[in-house]
């Protein structure tokens, strides 16, 4: 997977639906499965989010 997969994504972050573009995917697999983390640009805010976590947007 890379940033360029996905566009713009919604997530819930401590019970808020925030929507922001991709700027980054960072590989992260472990025993738990091969999720990855995607770095969300929201307003000129950085936020963290597992893949499974996103919902892609287009």
């Amino acid at each position: 997977m890379s940033a360029s997969q996905y566009g713009r994504v919604a997530f819930d972050f401590a019970g808020r639906e925030l929507e922001g573009d991709v700027a980054e995917y960072l590989a992260d697999g472990d025993i738990s499965g091969p999720d990855g983390l995607l770095v969300v640009d929201v307003d000129g805010g950085r936020y963290r989010v597992a893949e499974s976590d996103a919902e892609s947007l287009g």
